[in-house]
């Protein structure tokens, strides 16, 4: 059988459902059967079959994506993505290496590397939901997968733009930190560039999007930043009271905003990564 996919029965998991979202997105031209039971010899050896997720074998060439065999191996839309050759557009996307080592090796593991001891408060009731629609019937939601799949990569093609363009961005440092300065209104992929950057940067200088003047922006609550400083001064138009943000009345010239800057930062230099 053509345009067949194939993954395991029972409980359904975000891994397997994902990967199956990658497929749809990626040939939207076609219009897949999904089966959610044991393949057959001859499907494995299919390489119009995709077996995604069971089967223990993890051949691309055959479109066989399992890869509970070999721990080394990434959760199974991983390996689709790789196969589709997408999964660089997430390098710098959190949730794709927390859910990859989530199904991989579990939640005390997932949460050992974020720093806590459990991440139970993360679970999410919609994602619990909507896999037992698919559990139930895969052809109920087959487009809102596609949707899905999608627009997630849309998305993370516009981030990999975005963080593109915080890089061209100027940097200055002032007492020491690196304030990154965009001319745009789109704050949009900036903490992902500030998180991948060798030294990160303590501020970031933009156009403020609901306004005519800059936004002065702290990166990760760092405490030796406190915009809330400005609140009295008169090119200020809005100070945030715990002093994260602070927003200029008018675009005054970018020296006098690198000036307000200065005046919000306090204490002494530390590591503020």
């Amino acid at each position: 059988m053509k345009d067949l996919i194939i993954t395991h029965p029972g409980s359904a998991h975000f891994d397997e459902f994902f990967a199956i979202c990658l497929i749809l997105a990626s040939f939207p031209e076609k219009q897949f059967s999904i089966e959610r039971r044991e393949p057959l010899p001859e499907e494995l050896s299919d390489p119009e079959v995709w077996v995604v997720d069971i089967g223990g074998h993890y051949d691309p060439a055959l479109k066989n994506f399992d890869h509970h065999q070999d721990l080394e191996l990434g959760a199974s839309f991983v390996l689709v993505g790789d196969h589709l050759k997408i999964s660089e557009l997430f390098r710098q996307i959190p949730w794709w290496r927390y859910k990859d080592r989530l199904d991989r090796f579990g939640p005390y593991h997932a949460a050992k590397e974020l720093g806590a001891n459990e991440i139970t408060q993360a679970h999410s009731p919609f994602e619990d939901w909507f896999l037992s629609l698919f559990e139930e019937n895969p052809a109920q939601v087959y487009l809102l997968m596609q949707r899905f799949g999608r627009d997630v990569i849309e998305a993370a093609r516009t981030l990999n733009e975005r963080i593109k363009f915080w890089a061209s961005c100027r940097q200055v440092r002032i007492k020491g930190r690196i304030v990154l300065i965009g001319l745009t209104d789109d704050a949009s992929g900036m903490q992902a560039y500030r998180d991948g950057m060798a030294e990160p940067a303590s501020v970031c200088l933009r156009y403020d999007s609901r306004g005519a003047g800059w936004t002065l922006y702290r990166f990760n609550d760092l405490d030796t930043v406190d915009f809330s400083r400005l609140e009295n001064h008169p090119d200020i138009l809005f100070a945030h009271k715990g002093g994260f943000i602070a927003k200029t009345r008018e675009r005054i010239p970018l020296e006098a905003a690198l000036k307000l800057v200065e005046m919000g930062m306090v204490g002494k230099m530390k590591d503020e990564g």
